[in-house]
């Protein structure tokens, strides 16, 4: 069993292989940031040996939304004490966005050498993106690695329209913009989180800015599709978020993700078995296994051996890895999908239309002065369109860098402020060139019916590695799409001339022969030009899993899968439209909505109105040991856990006499003896722990009945007095609820929703609460204690 800290193999060579070190060194680094993210699959099983607890939620895939789900899960589910386990297919890459790391590190690992339909032989290109499924149309494929496409992304971060919202489940448009009455809406805090609420602090407005701006609005109205002119809505936090903190730059979830697991490793230090988020890198998720309707277990292979993971009932499984692969887990393994057409398919397949227009214009023309500029001069706008009744944006980035990148100067750390000023110094004194990214919306069918004509993801024939099919892709254009192509092209063209006023003033970028020329170029109705991309390059898949009512879609509001108990979804999967939007935004904001529903749901609500929590301020509770032992009561968040010696954790805040108490508990082993006392006379009076004893009552916590196993000893006892009828205890690991009533001499206890005793008492009729610690190695948790005081 591995050490606490855990050990690992020497990387480079060593005489003996019990030679084993905390940090790996391989032949240029010490692998610390790996090391202090990631656990293995050996040290979750060693944890689980150790007394760890059930996990409470699975998350299946650590990049985007699988990572950011995960940092929800873990903060808002401290108080419930969640455990959040994440199975990764890659490995540690980078600890943040690559932007935020000095220029060019990482080489060539921001994309594939090509774009590719199948597997093609070539494997694994530029360290981790790989290609896992078929298609008709090339695609960059997968990042497999922490943080996923979240280490490379453009950060653009626009909100979803009012016309999107409209083709959405109203429950979940509200939740995104707000229900009205000044009321936020789950967009303006995920705005904050990645930067977005703050954007003049990245994209400074200057002189340069405040031209361009004016010259798009001036020609908005010139361009009839064109309906708005914005600031661009960017994923950056260039601000300090507040006295002493630093900002974070560009958004990725892996910054949250790397956070939470510290955070943990602080705060519930020691084995861990104590801790509560795991990140498990090279583990690829091959099949999830139903029992009726939850998923009972997950097959994995974590590097290169076949295991599995049981999965309790209780437990959250949250598919994360992207909308294909996502796709392909729920077709192969969920029931999901129409077998109409032989293999099981899902239709609304969506992705984006996209174009790069690259032109330029003469300074003077946006009124700003001939000359080199004094000041970088870079900035950036959101444009907002409408044709075919859909939607679709120009991401327009704009600079005096010269030559045909704007961006060359963005995104970009540069620590020399020599460098800095020579950037500004070799900028263009006649030309500001601006590129239009063109995103518009495509066609999709929220339907239970697939159209083969249309697009959709099925399984293929092929198998994979671990001889699971692979999914196949068919993304096609529909008539509507390739007219609204054509018009956002046009629209684009349009503009450009419009913003320069004057034929002479504008020139636009030629690729195929790497020239400027005045002319714009011809647009073909049916292919556009060389400045469109592939439909599969965008990553911006949705759709296929999409959201809304039972029999009517694939998943609910919350992203759990129709008709299974423990199955969820994060990211754009489940979309029932895309709009023209990158997904992030609103995948984030609904990630974060299935994170709240999984913490909700995995507590239970006392019965009725008028509960309240105890207090768990430390100051209300007081310890009192038996002599000569050491009990201890540890905080984990909102969870009391037992350990040490014997001795009672007296709640003094209030004395109670007629009440319900209302408690989840669980222990980690059979025959772990703990117990909930009620109307003892409390801890200042002398010998408190046997008065609580003679006096009070104990609703025995065991399942075996310690010494003798017998009635008055086990689980739902009054202790001593009173055998429960019935013994509906869960299995050990899982939480359970005791409902105490005490009502003049009478109490009752029911488990697990069940009446098991009613007792009628002639001892005392009010005092104070208490949880027993019963000598080592017993261990309870208690959570979520709420108290209704009663005539």
């Amino acid at each position: 069993m591995p050490k606490v800290p855990p050990d690992l193999p020497r990387l480079l060579p060593s005489a003996s292989p019990s030679d084993r070190v905390q940090v790996q060194q391989s032949a240029f680094s010490y692998d610390v940031l790996g090391r202090y993210v990631c656990n293995d699959w050996l040290e979750v099983e060693a944890q689980q040996q150790d007394g760890g607890f059930p996990f409470d939620a699975i998350v299946i895939g650590a990049g985007m939304f699988g990572g950011y789900c995960a940092e929800k899960l873990y903060r808002r589910g401290a108080d419930a004490g969640l455990r959040v386990l994440v199975l990764e297919a890659g490995a540690f890459l980078f600890p943040t966005h690559i932007q935020n790391l000095p220029q060019r590190l990482g080489g060539s690992v921001g994309g594939p050498r090509y774009s590719r339909s199948r597997e093609d032989g070539s494997g694994v290109q530029n360290v981790i993106w790989g290609m896992p499924w078929i298609s008709n149309e090339v695609f960059p494929g997968l990042s497999y690695c922490i943080g996923g496409r979240s280490l490379f992304w453009g950060g653009w971060s626009p909100r979803l329209t009012a016309a999107d919202l409209a083709r959405w489940p109203q429950d979940l448009a509200s939740y995104l913009v707000g229900p009205g009455g000044g009321q936020p809406g789950a967009y303006v805090l995920t705005e904050r989180e990645i930067g977005v609420a703050a954007e003049a602090t990245y994209i400074t407005r200057h002189a340069f800015h405040d031209a361009l701006l004016a010259g798009l609005q001036a020609a908005r109205p010139t361009v009839a599709a064109i309906t708005a002119v914005e600031e661009a809505p960017l994923a950056v936090e260039a601000a300090v978020p507040g006295p002493g903190l630093f900002p974070y730059d560009k958004f990725s979830s892996a910054d949250f993700l790397i956070d939470a697991v510290r955070d943990d490793a602080g705060t519930n230090a020691g084995a861990d078995a104590n801790r509560r988020v795991f990140v498990v890198p090279r583990t690829h998720v091959v099949r999830l296994t139903l029992a009726g309707s939850a998923v009972s277990s997950i097959d994995v292979v974590s590097d290169g051996v076949p295991r599995t993971l049981a999965v309790t009932p209780g437990c959250a499984v949250v598919l994360a890895a992207g909308t294909v692969e996502t796709t392909r887990l729920a077709l192969d393994s969920l029931g999901v999908g129409s077998t109409t057409f032989g293999a099981p398919r899902v239709g609304n397949l969506l992705a984006h239309l996209r174009s790069n227009i690259t032109f330029r214009i003469k300074r003077t023309a946006l009124g700003l002065r001939a000359g080199p500029p004094a000041e970088l001069e870079t900035t950036a706008f959101l444009v907002r369109g409408t044709s075919q009744g859909r939607q679709f944006h120009f991401q327009v980035s704009a600079s005096a860098a010269g030559g045909v990148n704007p961006e060359k100067n963005m995104w970009e750390q540069i620590p020399d402020v020599e460098l800095q000023d020579q950037i500004r110094t070799t900028q263009d004194p006649d030309w500001i060139t601006v590129v239009f990214r063109t995103i518009g919306e495509m066609s999709g069918q929220p339907s239970l019916t697939t159209d083969p004509a249309a697009s959709w993801i099925d399984l293929s024939p092929e198998t994979d590695e671990n001889g699971r099919r692979r999914a196949y892709v068919q993304l096609v254009k529909s008539a509507q799409d390739t007219q609204l192509w054509f018009d956002m092209d046009t629209a684009a063209f349009a503009m450009a001339a419009s913003l320069a006023g004057q034929p002479g003033d504008v020139e636009y970028w030629n690729a195929q022969v790497g020239a400027w020329q005045q002319a714009p170029p011809p647009i073909d109705p049916k292919i556009g030009g060389p400045w469109r991309d592939p439909l599969g390059s965008t990553h911006h898949e949705a759709g296929t899993l999409f959201a809304g009512s039972p029999g009517a879609s694939i998943t609910d509001i919350n992203g759990k899968f129709h008709g299974i108990d423990n199955a969820y979804v994060a990211g754009p999967a489940v979309f029932p439209s895309l709009g023209s939007a990158n997904p992030s935004l609103t995948a984030l904001s609904l990630a974060r909505r299935t994170a709240e529903a999984i913490v909700a749901r995995a507590t239970t609500a006392p019965p009725g109105s008028g509960f309240t929590p105890l207090s768990l301020n430390p100051a209300d509770w007081q310890l009192v040991a038996r002599p000569g032992s050491q009990p201890q009561m540890f905080r984990r968040g909102g969870v009391l856990e037992t350990a040490g010696g014997y001795g009672l954790y007296f709640y003094t805040k209030d004395q109670l006499a007629n009440f319900a108490l209302w408690l989840e508990w669980r222990e980690t082993r059979s025959g772990d003896n703990s117990g909930v006392f009620i109307r003892t006379p409390g801890p200042g009076v002398a010998n408190a722990l046997q008065q609580a004893v003679d006096l009070g009552h104990e609703i025995q916590i065991d399942d075996i009945g310690a010494p003798d196993r017998a009635g008055i000893h086990r689980t739902g006892a009054i202790y001593a007095l009173q055998a429960p009828t019935s013994f509906p205890v869960k299995p050990v690991g899982q939480w359970n609820t005791y409902l105490i009533e005490a009502s003049g001499t009478q109490i009752t206890v029911s488990l697990n929703g069940m009446l098991v005793n009613s007792f009628t008492s002639n001892r005392e009729l009010t005092g104070y609460l208490a949880l027993q610690m019963h000598d080592f190695p017993t261990r309870i948790q208690f959570r979520n204690m709420e108290v209704k005081k009663l005539p």
